[in-house]
């Protein structure tokens, strides 16, 4: 076997993933209809830890796999911004700003313990997956994360600006 082939094989696997991974965001999409439905939140850290716990023996699969359940949420948020008049307008202020100057600022209080909200390291995972560009980021000494986003000023930029607006405030303590 030669690289060619090992690539061949890894491309293969790559497609096989891609189905799986559309066929889990089938069920995300469903999950945010019954959690609006039933007025619940996106975010259940104890659903996440029972999942993290479950696969604990393999340290790359638990990241792979959280990253994937943080980007299952971005898509909870995005369907709840579009389904719930209360979260657009509780998010109202942050658009005015968005759309006059294309900043978003974020002041967050991590949880460290990871019990009812995101860790330091969550934050930055999640600020660091979007296309915004990072003007300041600082992370003080109690776990008060603070940066600065800047938007392109598209309508998609603006939006991603929104979801992750809202999924970081629901998030974080």
């Amino acid at each position: 076997m030669d690289l060619n082939d090992v690539r061949n094989s890894i491309n293969s696997i790559d497609a096989d993933m891609k189905k799986l991974f559309d066929k889990r965001f089938q069920c995300t999409n469903q999950v945010a209809e019954i959690k609006i439905n039933e007025q619940d939140k996106v975010f259940k850290p104890l659903r996440e830890k029972e999942i993290s716990e479950r696969y604990a023996d393999d340290v790359e699969y638990v990241s792979f796999i959280k990253k994937v359940m943080q980007i299952s949420r971005k898509r909870q948020y995005g369907i709840f911004l579009d389904r719930v008049a209360a979260v657009e307008e509780s998010l109202l202020t942050v658009k005015e700003k968005l759309l006059e100057k294309g900043v978003l600022e974020l002041s967050l209080q991590s949880d460290e313990k990871s019990e009812n909200g995101l860790n330091v390291k969550d934050i930055l995972s999640v600020i660091s997956d979007t296309s915004l560009d990072i003007k300041t980021l600082s992370v003080d000494d109690t776990g008060v994360v603070k940066a600065t986003l800047l938007t392109d000023g598209s309508d998609k930029s603006i939006r991603e600006a929104l979801i992750l607006a809202y999924m970081l405030d629901e998030e974080t303590l």
